[in-house]
Order: C-alpha cells, then sequence, then structure tokens
C-alpha cells in the first residue's frame, strides 16, 4: 500500500515539475519576444498592460506555490520512503520470528510427545512395582499366617498329647 502511495506522489510530482518547467519556459519565451514598452505607448495599452501584469503576478505566486508545494511533496516522498523502508525492515524481522517460533514449537512439540511417552512408561513402572509391593506384602502375610497356624497346630497338639512319664520296665 505504502509502495502504491509513493509510485503515485513521485508521479504527481514529476508531472507537477515538468508543468511548471514548461509553463516557465513559455514565459521566459513570451518575455524575450515581447518588445521594450516605451512611455508613448502606455496610455494606449494600459488597460492591457494591467491585465498582463495582473497575469504575471498570478502566476509569479502560483509558480512560487507551486515550488513550495513540490518542496513539501519532496519532504512527504522522503518520509514515506523511510517509513517504507522501516515497515518493510519490521516485517521481514516479524516473519524471521514468527518462522522461528514455529521451529520452537515443532521441537516443543517432539518434545512433549517424548515427554509423554516417558511418562507412560514411568506410569507403567509404578504399577508394576506396586504389583511387586503387593506380592510381597502377601507373600509375608501368608508366611505369617503359616507360623501362627503351625503354633497353633503345635498348641493343640500338646494339648492332646498327655504328658508321657517314663515307664519302667
Amino acid at each position: 500500500m505504502l509502495e502504491t502511495l509513493r509510485k503515485r506522489l513521485l508521479s504527481v510530482q514529476q508531472d507537477f515539475t515538468s508543468g511548471l518547467k514548461t509553463l516557465s519556459d513559455k514565459s521566459k519565451e513570451a518575455k524575450v519576444k515581447s518588445k521594450p514598452r516605451t512611455v508613448s505607448c502606455l496610455p494606449k495599452y494600459s488597460a492591457g498592460l494591467e491585465l498582463l501584469s495582473r497575469y504575471e503576478d498570478t502566476w509569479a505566486a502560483l509558480h512560487r506555490r507551486a515550488k513550495e508545494r513540490a518542496g513539501a511533496g519532496e519532504q512527504v516522498d522522503s518520509k514515506v520512503v523511510v517509513l517504507s523502508a522501516h515497515w518493510e525492515k519490521e516485517t521481514t524481522s516479524l516473519i524471521a520470528g514468527l518462522g522461528s517460533v514455529t521451529a520452537n514449537l515443532t521441537h516443543l512439540e517432539a518434545s512433549f510427545e517424548g515427554i509423554e511417552n516417558h511418562l507412560l512408561n514411568l506410569e507403567d513402572l509404578c504399577a508394576q512395582y506396586e504389583s511387586e509391593r503387593y506380592k510381597h506384602v502377601q507373600s509375608q502375610q501368608l508366611e505369617n499366617y503359616k507360623k501362627n497356624k503351625r503354633k497353633e497346630l503345635e498348641t493343640f497338639k500338646a494339648e492332646l498329647d498327655p504328658p508321657r512319664t517314663p515307664v519302667k520296665v
């Protein structure tokens, strides 16, 4: 958008400058071709001289304003060029930044997938450990139960069998 505006300003400036130059050249030619005025012919042509003088004054003022506008146009053009270069640089920087962010996001996505796989493996290991621990606790409880039952059996056998006294023969 700024590039289009810049091109249009340059085109208008060039057209304006060439038009002013053409008018200036024609004005100079008219001045060169005109004959010097003599005092004797002033009374006859005073109305025409007044119109010509007014035309020349108006033309000079228009020419002066046109030059001022051309200078202002050049200033605007230079500012547009600077702004265009600045925003082009910013756009390039932004695009590079977006490329970098995209690459980082891709890398992060791969890292997250790897971490997720490791977490699933850790979960499996934790479940396996809990299962082994539960089996060990159950095994310990079973051993304790067996010991208690053996003691109870021995106690029960001891109660059923009277103490034997040695028999003399």
